[in-house]
């Protein structure tokens, strides 16, 4: 027995993954476990000793103190209003595609809105500055540098730990943010990174790209592609049927290319194909196109739909994630040369009829004006 297996049968398995007992998890030493909210007690700890320390070391009446310290609450929450409203003018440039035309849903995300947690803060401060001032008049004396000194960090420390800035707009402008955290950026780079990456370059057995999969394919039919490129469809209401043919499509399924065959992550062989669809011209021309839908999508619109702890906050912010989804895949195939043969197409799909009915556009006709696009620039 060499020392590598003596070394194995001193370990304990059963500390290298994490348990659960009685409700709580235990974890293994490197592996990261949730944070415990010492800092927010730490830091409500800290507030009220500044508070003491403001009290004990000025001339001015306990009542006067406080009132000073609700004051300067009442004025920080005011101050997060305010930027709350200067957002306001940027925000109404976006009224219909953020907030479906109402100037109403832009004002609910952002100055009316209230965090919860703030209420209690509000309503104390602000009953007790009104008896305040009715019982003396305004009368707080001098506010001195060391006062001010104390009070500051005391009322900005509580904020911080009752997130006053906490709102669906401060949310959607960290989305936009694109510092690759958020829900849209994930989805796209393990898009790219596990399906993408392995599907458009020289990959697998056959050490192919996806031009000369295509090339063999119009040898094969005796068809010609007009653009050499995987057409990636992200429609903005997520709706991704199984096949892009509608009832009222002028697309039509054709077959598939030749099929990629790579081992991922311990599944064995794993087969990948893509589609070809002709598209069908009110004068009877073909144009073929090997195309599909952006599956995150799929999986995103069915969390959105379902009734998990996180499902209300995908669906306020959805148009965002599908944005930074769209940023960041075209990033990233944009980075590695790989948009040569993939084609991103973000689009409306869906519209009201007369009837007052949905309906979904045609989706070979969006594709066809982009390939005619494709051409031009060519």
């Amino acid at each position: 027995m060499d020392e590598t297996d003596k070394m194995e049968k001193k370990i304990n398995y059963k500390k290298l993954y994490v348990t659960k007992h009685k409700g709580i998890h235990y974890y293994p030493k490197t592996i990261p476990k949730e944070r415990d909210p010492l800092p927010q007690i730490l830091l409500l700890l800290i507030s009220f000793g500044l508070f003491l320390c403001d009290y004990f070391t000025d001339s001015k009446p306990f009542s006067t103190v406080v009132f000073l310290y609700s004051s300067a609450s009442l004025f920080s929450i005011f101050l997060q209003y305010f930027y709350r409203l200067v957002l306001i003018s940027e925000e109404s440039k976006h009224l219909i595609s953020r907030y479906n035309g109402s100037i109403m849903n832009a004002l609910n995300d952002s100055i009316f809105h209230f965090n919860k947690r703030i209420v209690p803060m509000l309503l104390i401060s602000f009953t007790y500055n009104l008896w305040y001032v009715l019982v003396y008049d305004w009368d707080f004396g001098e506010v001195s540098k060391k006062s001010l000194i104390l009070c500051v960090p005391s009322v900005y420390f509580v904020s911080k730990v009752l997130k006053i800035s906490d709102c669906p707009l401060n949310d959607s402008l960290w989305v936009a943010e694109d510092n690759g955290l958020d829900y849209g950026s994930g989805m796209a780079y393990s898009f790219f990174h596990g399906y993408l990456n392995l599907l458009l370059p020289k990959t697998g057995r056959e050490d192919k790209n996806l031009k000369e999969f295509m090339q063999d394919y119009e040898s094969k039919n005796q068809i010609a592609f007009n653009v050499y490129k995987l057409f990636i469809l992200i429609p903005e209401s997520m709706t991704c049927p199984v096949s892009l043919e509608n009832e009222d499509s002028s697309l039509q399924e054709s077959s598939s290319l030749e099929e990629k065959v790579i081992t991922v992550a311990g599944v064995q062989n794993r087969v990948y194909k893509n589609a070809v669809y002709k598209i069908i011209s009110e004068n009877g021309d073909r144009t073929y196109v090997v195309a599909e839908y952006a599956t995150p999508l799929k999986t995103f619109k069915e969390v959105c739909n379902s009734n998990v702890p996180h499902s209300d906050y995908y669906n306020k912010l959805k148009k965002d994630i599908i944005l930074q989804f769209y940023i960041t895949l075209n990033g990233v195939l944009e980075d590695t040369g790989l948009n040569q043969f993939c084609e991103l197409v973000y689009f409306k799909d869906t519209y009201i009829d007369s009837n007052g009915e949905l309906r979904y556009h045609d989706v070979g006709k969006i594709i066809q004006a982009r390939i005619k696009e494709l051409r031009k620039k060519k």
